[in-house]
C-alpha cells in the first residue's frame, strides 16, 4: 500500500529535529507492515487547531483526489487534526478518496473498538489544545498585568531588559524625531525620504514607509502605556512621546485622511479646520458652503454636533468674517516687546534643541569611529599586518565619511537660530499681506491653539494662543467688513500672551526654514 508522511510542529519550542522524530517513527512503521512511503507533506510552525490553515495539509487532501497513495501516515493522531470537526471532515473528503490515517504511534484498529478508541484519542487531543490554550492566556495575562515582555513584538525605540520594556537610547532618538518632523509640518514623504538617505531602518531591518510611520505615530505605547490584548496599564513602560505632541500628531492624521482632491482642497480653504470649536458642546466646527438663489456661494463654520444630531443650539459664523477677526486679533499682539521677549526665548530654546539625541549619537560613533582608527595606526607603527590593517583603517574611513554627512544633515533640519533671525522672522508677520492666503494660513497655524465661539448676549471668540494660560476675548456681535478689518470691536482683552515653546519651537522653526 502507498502512503505519504504527514509531519507538523507547532512554534511552542519545537523545532526541524521535531519533524525528523516523527519521520523515523513513520518510516520505521512503514518497512515493519510493507507500507510504501511515495512522498510527504510538512507543516513547519502551525498549530493543529485550524487545519484551513495549514498549506501542506491542504494539498495533501486536494493530492488525495488523485487516488496515488491510499493512506496517509502520521507519528500519532493530534499531528493530523486537533480538533474532532476538523478530523471528521477531512477524514470523510480521505474516505470518499478511498485514503485513510494510519497512527504510527496509536494500535487503532477498524472495528467498532478501534473507531471507539480512535474517537477517545481525538478527543484528548482536542482537550489538551483548549486546556493548554487557556493556560497559556491566563499566563499571559498575568505576565501582563506585571508589564512584562508577552512576546508580541517590541516597538522601535524600546528593547526588552530583564522581561521588561527599556528605552532603547539608538532608536527613541528616532521615534521623536518622526513625531517632531510630522506635527513640524513634513509630509510622511518627508519624513521616509530623511529616514531612508540617513540609512536608518525599521525595527525588523527594512526601509520606511507610510505605514511603518502611521503605526509609529498612532502607537499609544510611546506615552508609557503598557497594552495587552485588553489590558491597559498608564506608566507601565518608559514613556517616549508627551501627551502634547502625540495628541498633534493624531489631529494632523486625522486633518491629512485620503480625500478626493477637490474636497482636500475646500477642506485645506478653510483655515480654522482643526482650530475652532463650539463653546457650547465643545465639539469641532468645521467647514460648509452652500449656493443662494444668485448663484454665489457662501462659506460657514458649523458646529458638527448641531449638523449631526441638531441637539446644539451653535448658529454657523461666517468663514471670512471669523478668519478675519483671528487674523486681525493676532496681529494686533505682535508689538516690538513681544516679539523681542518670544525671539530671547526661541533662540535659547533653539540652541538647546539644536544638540538633539540624535546629533550626540552621531558625534559619539564619530568619536568612537576617530579612537578605533588611531588604535589601527598605532598598531601599523608598531609592525603590525600592514595589509589587514590598512583594509580596517580604510573601512573606518568610509563609515567617518557617511556619518559626518549623516550629522550635516541633522545640524540643516535643527540650526540653531540666533535672537536677531528669530525676531526678524516674526516682524516679518507684521508687515504681511492679510489678504495674501499663504501669510494668513501661517500667521494662524503658527499662533493659534484653539478658538471657542458662544452665541447668546455674550456672543463671543475666546482665542487660546501657543500659550500657557492666557486668551484672547472678543466681540463677534458686530458685522465685519472685509475691506474695513480695522471695524472689529475689541470688548476685552487679558494680558498679551506668552508663547509657550515646549513642543511649539519645531514648528517655528520649519516656517523659518520656508
Amino acid at each position: 500500500m502507498n502512503l505519504v508522511f504527514y509531519g507538523r510542529y507547532s512554534d511552542s519550542g519545537q523545532s526541524e529535529q521535531s519533524i525528523d522524530g516523527q519521520r523515523k517513527v513513520c518510516y520505521d512503521f512503514a518497512e515493519r507492515n510493507n507500507y510504501r512511503i511515495i512522498a510527504e507533506y510538512i507543516d513547519r510552525a502551525t498549530t493543529g487547531t485550524e487545519a484551513d490553515n495549514r498549506p501542506e495539509f491542504q494539498r495533501m487532501i486536494a493530492d488525495s483526489a488523485k487516488r496515488q497513495f491510499q493512506g496517509i501516515l502520521v507519528y500519532q493522531l493530534d499531528r493530523f487534526a486537533r480538533n474532532r470537526y476538523d478530523s471528521a471532515t477531512y477524514k470523510a473528503k480521505l474516505k470518499k478518496n478511498g485514503v485513510k490515517v494510519l497512527s504510527a504511534r496509536e494500535n487503532i484498529t477498524d472495528d467498532a473498538s478501534g473507531v471507539l478508541m480512535e474517537s477517545v484519542l481525538e478527543g484528548m487531543a482536542e482537550y489538551f489544545s483548549a486546556e493548554l490554550s487557556q493556560k497559556v492566556k491566563r499566563g499571559m495575562a498575568l505576565t501582563a498585568e506585571k508589564c512584562e515582555f508577552t512576546g508580541s513584538g517590541v516597538p522601535l525605540g524600546y528593547k526588552i531588559v530583564d522581561k521588561k520594556f527599556a528605552i532603547d537610547e539608538d532608536e527613541a532618538p528616532i521615534v521623536k524625531r518622526i513625531f517632531e518632523m510630522y506635527i513640524a509640518g513634513n509630509t510622511m514623504a518627508d519624513i521616509i525620504r530623511y529616514l531612508n538617505e540617513c540609512g536608518l531602518k525599521t525595527k525588523y531591518g527594512n526601509s520606511y514607509n507610510k505605514d511603518s510611520i502611521r503605526r509609529i505615530l498612532i502607537n499609544r505605547k510611546y506615552l508609557g502605556i503598557y497594552i495587552y490584548s485588553d489590558i491597559e496599564i498608564p506608566d507601565g513602560i518608559p514613556r517616549i512621546i508627551d501627551d502634547v505632541t502625540f495628541q498633534q500628531a493624531q489631529i494632523l492624521l486625522e486633518k491629512n485622511k485620503k480625500a478626493p482632491a477637490r474636497a482636500k482642497t475646500i477642506e485645506e480653504n478653510y483655515l480654522l479646520t482643526s482650530k475652532l470649536f463650539c463653546g457650547h458642546c465643545e465639539c469641532a466646527m468645521t467647514g460648509m458652503s452652500g449656493k443662494s438663489s444668485t448663484g454665489k456661494i457662501h462659506q460657514y463654520y458649523s458646529c458638527v454636533t448641531q449638523r449631526k444630531r441638531g441637539d446644539c443650539n451653535k448658529k454657523a459664523v461666517q468663514k471670512e468674517y471669523i478668519e478675519d477677526l483671528v487674523v486681525t486679533e493676532i496681529l494686533n499682539t505682535l508689538t516690538d516687546k513681544y516679539i523681542s521677549d518670544i525671539a530671547q526665548k526661541i533662540s535659547d530654546l533653539s540652541a538647546k534643541e539644536s544638540n538633539t539625541d540624535i546629533i550626540k549619537r552621531l558625534k559619539k560613533l564619530l568619536k568612537e569611529n576617530e579612537s578605533a582608527t588611531a588604535n589601527l595606526i598605532k598598531a601599523i607603527e608598531s609592525g603590525k599586518a600592514v595589509d589587514v590593517i590598512s583594509a580596517q583603517i580604510e573601512k573606518r574611513q568610509s563609515e567617518r565619511s557617511d556619518l559626518e554627512t549623516q550629522l550635516a544633515k541633522e545640524k540643516m533640519i535643527r540650526p540653531a537660530l540666533t535672537f536677531d533671525e528669530v525676531k526678524f522672522f516674526f516682524e516679518k508677520f507684521k508687515g504681511g499681506n492679510v489678504n495674501d492666503f499663504a501669510f494668513r494660513s501661517a500667521l494662524i497655524d503658527t499662533f493659534i491653539n484653539k478658538i471657542y465661539l458662544y452665541d447668546g448676549e455674550d456672543a463671543r471668540a475666546e482665542i487660546y494662543c501657543n500659550a500657557s494660560d492666557t486668551k484672547i476675548n472678543c466681540s463677534i456681535d458686530k458685522p465685519i467688513k472685509s475691506s474695513s478689518m480695522e471695524q472689529l470691536a475689541r470688548q476685552e482683552r487679558l494680558e498679551l500672551p506668552t508663547l509657550c515653546l515646549e513642543g511649539r519651537c519645531s514648528i517655528l522653526l520649519s516656517y523659518w526654514r520656508t
